[in-house]
């Protein structure tokens, strides 16, 4: 599910622009609207960028990260500069740091360097935001459309994970029952489950909002549940037939493994058939 982050980030930021910038940034002045900006070769597709004023005066670029990266602090003031070229009004940058596991030591707000006084220096500042130093009780407080954050901020401290997401889960519902349209709630819930799955498992994920009508009725939230079984079943598969090798033949060698792991389960399910019939892991991946 952490892939899907990038893509969840971005429908919240389209249906409510303003809203959504509200969270990572002061000071807004309307009108607020999201920039289609195709500077394919230096942004991602995490880049979110807003635009301020009509006619525009200001560009806030957004960089949400949910994994640690060495050059982040070098590929900000880059994408900086070509907003700048592009819409030639001032670009206020921020990193958006969604978990822990993003946090780098690079990311200082601050890239500095020049070591020959007199023949120009690079001098460049932009903003980190460490959302789960976020209470998740301030963002669970927050304007409806960025409620699903609220699951990737601050929570209790000296309980299991789960056990601490648990009542901001709860609470996110009721709230989104209470006071979202059906097809608002339905798509902001399926956005809460989807961020909720950078922090904990599938399995545990789908704990949390079990039972939730608006859930079973989101087309995205019931492909990413059959994705898991299918990836499950996978697993319990491949772990079978490693089990069953490693007995008759030996342990595999790095080119067999990474062999079982590129089949489907149809594939893997034929070769355990196959291996009481045949006397080596080389002989076994020859199975039409």
């Amino acid at each position: 599910m952490p892939l899907r982050f990038d893509a969840t980030l971005k429908d919240m930021a389209r249906e409510k622009p303003r809203l959504f910038l509200s969270q990572v940034a002061t000071h807004i002045h309307d009108p607020v609207t999201l920039l289609n900006v195709d500077l394919s070769t230096v942004t991602t597709t995490t880049d979110l960028v807003f635009g301020l004023g009509d006619p525009l005066d200001e560009v806030i670029h957004v960089e949400c990260q949910a994994s640690a990266s060495e050059t982040l602090h070098r590929d900000v003031p880059a994408r900086n500069v070509l907003l700048h070229r592009h819409y030639r009004v001032p670009v206020h940058s921020v990193v958006l740091l969604l978990r822990r596991e993003a946090n780098h030591p690079t990311l200082t707000g601050n890239l500095r360097y020049g070591d020959r006084p007199g023949r120009g220096k690079m001098d460049f500042g932009y903003e980190v935001i460490r959302l789960w130093e976020r209470p998740a009780e301030e963002l669970l407080a927050g304007p409806l459309a960025t409620v699903p954050l609220a699951v990737l901020g601050q929570l209790a401290t000296g309980v299991p994970l789960a056990e601490a997401l648990a009542p901001i889960a709860h609470r996110l519902v009721e709230r989104l029952i209470g006071e979202a349209s059906q097809d608002e709630g339905r798509r902001l819930l399926t956005s809460a489950f989807v961020l909720t799955g950078m922090r904990v498992d599938l399995p545990i994920a789908q704990g949390l909002f079990a039972g939730v009508r608006a859930m079973r009725e989101s087309v995205t939230y019931m492909a990413i549940l059959e994705e898991g079984e299918a990836a499950g079943a996978l697993k319990q598969t491949q772990k079978i037939l490693l089990g069953l090798g490693r007995k008759r033949f030996s342990e595999p060698e790095a080119a067999t493994l990474a062999s079982l792991r590129s089949f489907d389960v149809e594939y893997l399910e034929r070769l355990i058939e196959r291996v009481p019939e045949v006397a080596s892991w080389h002989e076994l991946l020859q199975t039409p």
